[in-house]
């Protein structure tokens, strides 16, 4: 599927870039690191867009939840290298057995998000595409209207006049 027909190529892009800017952050500060400075974080987040407007434009192969683990792991390790250059680590460049579960789990976790969303908004988006014409179809049109039908009235009187009060109708007579 190329990616002018994907419909669900922009929330891929803008998922895989929050999620692994969000998650780097999370697994650094988790696995011993301390928590990222302003100065990282803004680069994190312009590494990590950059990464997520990629993963919108790159065309989905026919393995797309490994496709989609590389780019969460790519940007990830990207993100990594940024906190490790701006911050510096305490534990240097190598990554803890801590960080390193931190980050495979949120590839993991993030993959099977990313992917159950994109077929949820496939299946929504064809659903709608199903229901659409058949809402169309039922839309009445000024066109389509019946005319008027013509009044035709009764001569004589109306049925409102007859129970007006006249003739019979009342108390009875009183008998002295």
């Amino acid at each position: 599927m190329s990616a002018t027909t994907d419909v669900t190529a922009p929330v891929r892009g803008a998922s895989v870039g929050a999620l692994s800017a969000l998650v780097t952050a999370a697994a650094h500060t988790f696995g011993g690191g301390m928590f990222p400075s302003e100065a990282a974080m803004v680069l994190l987040c312009v590494v990590c867009a950059g990464i997520g407007c990629a993963a919108s434009v790159l065309p989905v192969f026919a393995l797309a939840r490994i496709q989609l683990m590389l780019t969460l792991a790519v940007a990830q390790f990207a993100g990594h290298v940024v906190l490790t250059v701006v911050d510096g680590h305490h534990h240097g460049p190598v990554l803890s057995n801590q960080m390193l579960v931190a980050h495979a789990a949120a590839v993991v976790a993030g993959a099977v998000a990313i992917y159950g969303a994109e077929r949820g908004i496939r299946r929504a988006v064809s659903s709608v595409r199903r229901i659409l014409p058949m809402l169309a179809s039922l839309v009445v049109h000024e066109w389509r209207i019946a005319p008027p039908l013509p009044v035709y009235r009764v001569p004589g009187p109306s049925r409102i006049l007859d129970l007006s009060g006249a003739g019979n109708r009342g108390p009875p007579a009183i008998l002295a």
